[in-house]
């Protein structure tokens, strides 16, 4: 290595802007509660709460930070033997407050879409909205822990899934959302890596 290389190399090390960070890669891991299904018998079936991961993708805007979240939660319908899964794309911004040196505290909107994939059915696709908010704190500039509370709310606008059961009857049984909205209610602990 040259040492005109080797000065510049020391030099992008150095330089203060590295300190403030440009890029935040945030993976979380949560419990996910909430969403339920009408039936054309006037049953309802409730979405099983489980377990939900997410990745969020964030870079600074003045006070704040813009990004992209990306959510999954594997699950099944309750009392019915059909597995879903909820996946979530949504474009985030939060407003960050500090709290000190090591702690922030952080409330953001989100926009995106949804897709719910029932086994026996289509995937749907839906419109989605979401309110979060949370604490951070900094181990360092380029890391630091993150835990969140998170509503998840998906434009459902009444349409059925029709589910197929094969049985001797040949009978089929036609789900429904319930209401206009599904709402769910997400709690997350993840790290946040920024470079």
């Amino acid at each position: 290595m040259n040492r005109k290389t080797l000065t510049l190399l020391v030099l992008a090390c150095s330089y203060p802007a590295v300190s403030q960070a440009e890029i935040y890669i945030t993976p979380m891991v949560g419990y996910s509660m909430g969403g339920s299904f009408d039936t054309e018998e006037n049953g309802s079936f409730d979405i099983k709460e489980a377990v939900n991961y997410n990745i969020a993708i964030e870079t600074n805007v003045d006070a704040g930070r813009l990004g992209l979240l990306y959510s999954q939660q594997d699950s099944s319908i309750e009392d019915v033997n059909l597995d879903t899964t909820l996946r979530y794309l949504h474009f985030q911004s939060a407003i960050f407050y500090p709290s000190g040196e090591k702690w922030n505290s952080y409330i953001g909107l989100s926009l995106g879409g949804t897709q719910i994939d029932v086994q026996g059915a289509s995937n749907e696709y839906k419109f989605s909205a979401g309110i979060y908010g949370g604490v951070e704190y900094k181990f360092t500039d380029s890391f630091a822990l993150q835990g969140q509370v998170r509503y998840l709310g998906t434009l459902v606008d009444g349409d059925s899934i029709t589910v197929c059961n094969s049985s001797s009857d040949g009978t089929s049984c036609k789900y429904a959302f319930s209401g206009d909205w599904m709402s769910q209610v997400q709690a997350n602990l993840g790290f946040r890596f920024s470079f």
